[in-house]
Parts: C-alpha cells; structure tokens; sequence
C-alpha cells in the first residue's frame, strides 16, 4: 500500500511538471502598431506594463508621434535610483519558487541606456541641448558594470554626442575634446572614422538599422540570460542634402552592447536557486530509483519506502524551484545606431537618406526623403529608420 501510494504521488508530479504551457492568443492588430500597443498595455499585468510602454514608445516614434512617444518613456522610465529599489515583486522573484519575471520590467543595461538615449533625442527636438546631453551621460552610465573594465561605459555615440553638444555651448572645449577621444579609441574597429565636431551644424540626423538582440535562456535549467545576435542588411547611410553628400558610419552595435553587459544582481540569486534545483532533482532521481527497488524486497521494505519518500521530496523541491533568467525584450530596438549632423540654411529642404549594404551598396526599397525646415537659433533633429 505504502509503495501504491508513493507511485500515486510520484506519477501525480510527473504528470504535473509535463503539462503543456497555456497558449495564449496574439494580440489583436489593426494596422496601428501604436494603438495595439496601448492595447496591450491596458491589459498587461502591472509587473509588465513598463515593456509594453517602450515597445509601443518606438512604433510612436518612428512614425513620427513624438508627443505619444515621450510620455510612454517618461512614465515606462523611473530614475536609476528607483531601478535598484526592491519593491515586493522584486523579491518575490528573489523567492526559490518564483521565476524572475514576476518583477516589474525594467530592462537590461543595454535596454536601460537606449531609454535614456531617446529621452535625449527627445530633449533636443524640444530645443534643450543640455538636458539631452545630461540624458546621454545617463545612459552611458547605464552601461558601467560591465565585467571586463574596457567594456565599461563604451557606447561610442553617446560620448560623441556628449562632447558634440559641450562643443556647440562653446563650454569647456577640454571636455569636448576628451568626450570625442574617447568615443575614437572605442570605435577604433570602425572602418569609417568619427568626424570632426562642427559646432555650426544646426541639422542632426540620428539613424537605426536592423533589428536587435533577443534574449533566451542559457545554462543547466535556464538560470543565464544568452543573446541571439540581432541582423542588419544594412552597415551606412549615406546622406545627400544641400548639395553635399556624407557617409553615417555604425556608431553602436546592440549585440555587443547586451553580451558585454557583465553580471547582474540577480544572476547570483538564479545561480543559487539553479543548484537547489539540480540538488532536488538528483536526490529525486537516486531515492526513487533506488527506493524502488529496495522496497520490493521484504527485508529491505522500510528503508526503501524512507528512501523513495526522500526522493520524492527532492523531486518536488527540485520541480517547484524556478531559476529561470528574465527573458522578457524589449523587442523593437535596432542592432546599429548611427548619426550625422549638417550644416545648412534657414528654410525647408530634402533630404535624401540610402541604407547601404556592407560593400557600400544601396538597399533597394530603402532611401527615404526628409522634408526638414531649418530655423534660426535651434537645432532640427530628425529620426529616420530603415
């Protein structure tokens, strides 16, 4: 009776842990990406509002909806300061029996710094180069954890434009300088190099290409965060307005950016909970398989029940543990940043924009025609993808 009943239980576990996932239904779309993504918001859980916000963030933007686009970032986007706090869904995923994502989205290193890199281009199309700077210095320091120290706050973009703004506030010309050395030695690998800052410039085009990297799980039981790399046909622009035509090198890769990230806080808590796990789940495997067959035999029924009753446990520890990494992306961020700044008169023009392949080749179906107006006393920025 005593080993029915184990079997009972230890068939009622299998049959628990191998149960297919709920499927859930895609979300209804309607050919607005920004209305299914406030959709979607609406009905997300509190825990992943914040990814939601972002996603549909960019859709805004690169159609053009900045106002949309800046409220989403604002409320999706607490200060650094209130990421690192433990609210209770924060340690509810530091619990053995709950997986990560139960806690409120945030992002990763490299997700955090593109958030505070497009409050900064938000901030300049408003007309307030100094806060936009002061945005792209956060960002940077998003990324200053990283494991190895050369990795350590290298975004190249984000340190040219920190000294491209110093230089056109005509302030300290040192730090411009140093912000514009810095940003070369990190895009030595650049085959194109980084221009020469030109303080009357008064057109900034920012550009993304491809598609960016997507998390998955990675170690023994999924408690490490992997990357699948992003993709890009296209490696440059080039940029044709007022007569002259310039080439917009890769600033930053996203990819690298996310695989350079170094460990987080979290990643000791999953490590912990991954040797629990895989500890229940050796102890199940030997006491049931052991306990089995001592309990078939008279003289050793006791302690084979003991034992099964102790594999049992472990497998039910071992089952109930959820190390699993956070896998949840930001999905619609680009794997290439890239940018160029023109200097051209007061009044309206074109400009013609080509995404070029990495033998210099113009994609087909890409080029894009920005209408601009240049006014006197303020910078036009403009966002263009490919």
């Amino acid at each position: 009776m005593k080993i029915a009943t184990s079997i009972c239980l230890l068939s009622a576990l299998g049959f628990a842990a191998c149960q297919a996932p709920a499927i859930q239904r895609a979300p209804e779309f309607n050919g607005d990406l920004v209305a299914a993504g406030h959709r979607q918001i609406a009905k997300a859980p509190a825990h992943d509002k914040n990814r939601w916000r972002l996603i549909t963030a960019v859709h805004a933007l690169k159609l053009g909806r900045h106002s949309e686009a800046r409220a989403l970032l604002a409320t999706a986007m607490p200060s650094a300061g209130q990421i690192l706090k433990a609210d209770a869904q924060t340690r509810l995923a530091q619990s053995l029996f709950s997986p990560e994502n139960v806690k409120g989205f945030h992002g990763e290193s490299h997700e955090r710094a593109m958030g505070w890199f497009y409050h900064g281009v938000f901030y300049w199309m408003d007309g307030e180069p100094d806060n936009a700077r002061a945005c792209f210095r956060t960002a940077q320091l998003m990324d200053a954890l990283a494991a190895q120290p050369e990795h350590r706050a290298d975004w190249v973009l984000l340190d040219y434009l920190d000294g491209f703004i110093t230089a056109k506030l005509g302030r300290d010309s040192s730090k411009g300088s140093a912000a514009l050395a810095h940003a070369r030695f990190n895009a030595s690998a650049t085959a194109i190099g980084l221009p020469d800052y030109n303080p009357l410039a008064n057109v900034m085009v920012f550009l993304q290409f491809g598609f960016g990297p997507m998390k998955k799980t990675g170690g023994d039981v999924g408690e490490k965060i992997v990357y699948d790399g992003g993709h890009s046909r296209a490696q440059s622009a080039r940029i044709t307005a007022g007569g002259r035509t310039l080439i917009a090198p890769i600033f930053d890769n996203l990819t690298f950016q996310a695989s350079t990230r170094g460990d987080r806080a979290m990643d000791a808590i999953l490590a912990k909970k991954a040797t629990i796990k895989k500890a229940g789940d050796l102890v199940g495997d030997i006491g049931v398989t052991g306990g089995a067959i001592l309990a078939n035999q008279p003289e050793t029924e006791g302690a084979g029940v003991a034992l099964l009753g102790a594999g049992l446990a472990g497998k039910i520890i071992g089952g109930s543990a959820e190390p699993r990494a956070d896998t949840r992306t930001w999905t619609n961020l680009p794997q290439h940043l890239s940018f160029a700044a023109l200097q051209l008169p007061v009044g309206t023009h074109t400009i013609a924009i080509e995404f070029l392949d990495a033998n210099g080749i113009a994609l087909p179906n890409r080029q894009k025609n920005v209408s601009v107006t240049v006014q006197t006393g303020r910078d036009t920025v403009v966002f263009v993808t490919d």
